[in-house]
């Protein structure tokens, strides 16, 4: 009985660090629910190639697929709350320039447009 639980929990190990391993490699993925598809776990961009090793892959992680589903999924939650805090710094700081330039001279705006072009006589003047 004992030999039995420590086997199964072998098992159950190893599914957990296969799935970590997809999930860290972009592999597998947590996808959102759209219009046209439901949320689930997906293969990604760095999947098996074939089906019949994705179907291994599938077949490794089965035992512990719920644990393995809550990572992933945990994993693009926090990717999305980055995403959506440096999306918003971008827009402040788009926001901040938008204002500066609305309050450039000429000659700011036509130095600027040298720097930002490389030109040989970009340096300070």
């Amino acid at each position: 009985m004992v030999r039995l639980k420590a086997a199964e929990a072998e098992v159950i190990t190893d599914a957990i660090g296969t799935g970590l391993d997809l999930v860290a490699d972009g592999a597998v993925f947590w996808r959102e629910a759209s219009a046209d598809q439901q949320a689930g776990l997906t293969w990604g961009a760095a999947a098996p190639d074939t089906k019949g090793e994705r179907d291994e892959k599938l077949k490794e992680i089965r035992p512990a697929m719920r644990m393995v589903t809550r990572i992933a999924q945990l994993v693009a939650r926090t990717v999305k709350r980055v995403l959506a805090k440096e999306r918003q710094k971008l827009k402040s700081d788009a926001d901040y320039v938008r204002g500066l330039r609305q309050k450039w001279e000429p000659e700011d705006a036509a130095r600027l447009s040298r720097i930002t072009l490389g030109g040989i006589d970009s340096g300070p003047k």
